[in-house]
Parts: C-alpha cells; structure tokens; sequence
C-alpha cells in the first residue's frame, strides 16, 4: 500500500451546477482585482463624464419650453455635435426628434470617455487573468476540480464583464433615468422606451469582442508586461493607421475628390478596432446615416470573439496535456 498515491483519482467533493461552477472562478478573479486602489480610483473617474450628456439631455427637455435653452440646444447641434439637420428641426418641432437627441447623446458618451476607460481598464485587469496562471500553474489547482476549459473561460471573462458593464451598462441605464427625471412629462418614456435595449445591445457589442480578444493575449504570454502591450498597441495603432489611411488621400486630393474620400474612409474602417466598434454602435443606436453595410464590422467582431476563444481554449488543453 503506497504512502503517497501521485496518481489520478474520481473527485469526491460536493460537485455544484455547471452553470455555477464559472461564477467561483469569476468570484476568486474579481476579489482578487478588488483590492487594487487604482482600479477602484479609475471606476470613479470613468463615472464622471456621466455629467456631460446629463446636461444634454437636461437642456435639451428644458428648450422644449423655454426659448433661452433652445437657442443653446440648436448652437450646441451646430457646432459640436455636428448635426444641422437637428438643429433645423428643433426650431420646428422639438419633440420629434427627441429620441435621436437622447440618443446621439448617450451615443457619445459610449464613443468617448468610456471606450477610453474601457481600454485602460482592460489594459490593467486582463493580463493578470490568464498569464499570471499560466506563470504561477494556478491553472492546475483550477483543474483538479470537475471544471472544464469552457468553465475556465466563462470565469474569467466574466471578471472583464462585470468591471466593464460597471463603467458602460451601468452607467449608461444610469443616464436614461436620470433624463426621464429630468423630463417634465413622464410621456417621455413612450417615446423613448428602446433606448435602454439599445444600450444592452451596445455594451454586448462593446463588452464580448473586447473580452475575447484581451483573454486571447493574456494566453498568450506568461509576463504580464507583454499581454498588456499587445492590448494596448492594438488599439493605438489601429487608429493611427486608420487616420493615416483616411486622411492621405484627403490631403494628396483635396476638395474636389469628396465622394472618393468619404469611400476611402469606409474602406479602412475595419482596421481600426475603436472604429469598427463605433460602426456597430452606431448601428445599433440607429442613428448610422451612411450608406455602407454595417454587416462587416458585424462579422469582424464575430470573428474575433470565436476566434480569440478558440485560441485559449486551446491553449489550456494543450497545456493539460503535457
């Protein structure tokens, strides 16, 4: 009879639901990146623009009434957000466009301070989930228990997903009650009842790619350092050579080529991750007025989240293996 038995054995615990047994390995993942300072300072820091569109959507009710406000809702749809066409029909017929008002507001508070916090937190959180495993080989104290790859990636992706629905779902249904509140007329709700589907959709949008693609280079490496430099290289590079792409035919054409530019434009829009995203957004927010297909961008996040899940599911199992 051997004193140490090395070998395989049936596991005889308490087996839970597979359907559960993700939530303890996101459970162990969140509480463990909990406790950092920074990420908690940059949770707060990512609600603040928050304010921004709030006043929007404040002003923007207010003007239905007073005159003071309107003339300030039609300067800011002039000027900043770049849309005349709203700012024609505001002085005709406010209430028609208030649907597209809020949502070209909520639009951009996705598009900018959050996409940027996204990236940062991402950047920040992803690398320690599955490198630092593979480093350290907790992977194989994650599976000594009945729990399968598909389990493993569940778990860890739904830390991304929590802090990320923190700083973009939230906030985002957050925004949408804040404008009934400050609407004078609970009718508003009729009119503008899909937006917080809309902004479901586009956090799923946001949320799912990005997750699968920050894990796919967190398996990648066993240094941390590596995982978030790809992240974060990937995003930064892809706008810049979107820009270069867009923008040298602007400046070698001039004016008199505008229709070939606007195409030029669409056509590099898939090289840039933070464009495609807001291609997609847009979409879904309804307010995509170009001509071109959204249905690319669709299937290059589609792509990437099979693709980049496929990658580290296979790269577990061929860790287990040896």
């Amino acid at each position: 009879m051997p004193v140490h038995d090395l070998g395989y054995r049936k596991w005889v615990g308490k087996r839970n639901h597979q359907l559960i047994r993700a939530l303890f390995v996101a459970r162990s993942g969140i509480t463990l990146i909990w406790r950092r300072r920074m990420l908690k300072f940059l949770l707060i820091i990512a609600w603040l623009p928050i304010a921004i569109p709030a006043i929007g959507i404040f002003g923007f009710e207010q003007g239905l009434t007073n005159e003071t406000y309107r003339r300030t809702i039609v300067q800011a749809l002039r000027g900043p957000m770049e849309r005349p066409d709203l700012a024609l029909q505001m002085l005709q017929d406010p209430i028609s466009i208030r649907h597209e008002v809020w949502s070209t507001l909520i639009l951009g508070f996705f598009r900018v301070p959050q996409l940027y916090s996204m990236v940062l937190l991402v950047g920040l959180i992803a690398p320690l989930l599955i490198s630092y495993d593979l480093r350290s080989k907790a992977y194989l104290q994650y599976f000594s228990r009945p729990l399968s790859p598909n389990e493993y990636i569940v778990g860890k992706s739904a830390v991304i997903w929590f802090f990320l629905g923190m700083i973009t779902t939230l906030p985002g249904l957050t925004l949408y009650l804040l404008g009934v509140l400050l609407s004078s007329d609970i009718s508003v709700v009729g009119m503008t009842w899909d937006i917080p589907l809309r902004i479901l959709l586009a956090s799923v949008a946001l949320i799912i790619p990005t997750t699968a693609l920050a894990i796919s280079y967190s398996a990648c490496t066993v240094e941390n350092r590596y995982a978030s430099f790809a992240w974060f290289a990937t995003w930064i590079m892809g706008s810049v050579a979107y820009q270069i792409l867009t923008n040298a035919p602007r400046m070698g054409r001039g004016r008199r080529n505008r229709i070939d530019m606007d195409f030029d434009t669409e056509r590099w829009l898939l090289v840039s991750p933070y464009h495609t995203l807001g291609k997609v957004e847009t979409w879904i927010f309804g307010l995509n007025t170009g001509e071109s297909s959204v249905w690319p961008a669709i299937v290059i996040l589609l792509a990437i989240t099979v693709i980049g899940t496929l990658f580290v599911r296979n790269r577990l199992i061929a860790r287990l293996s040896v």
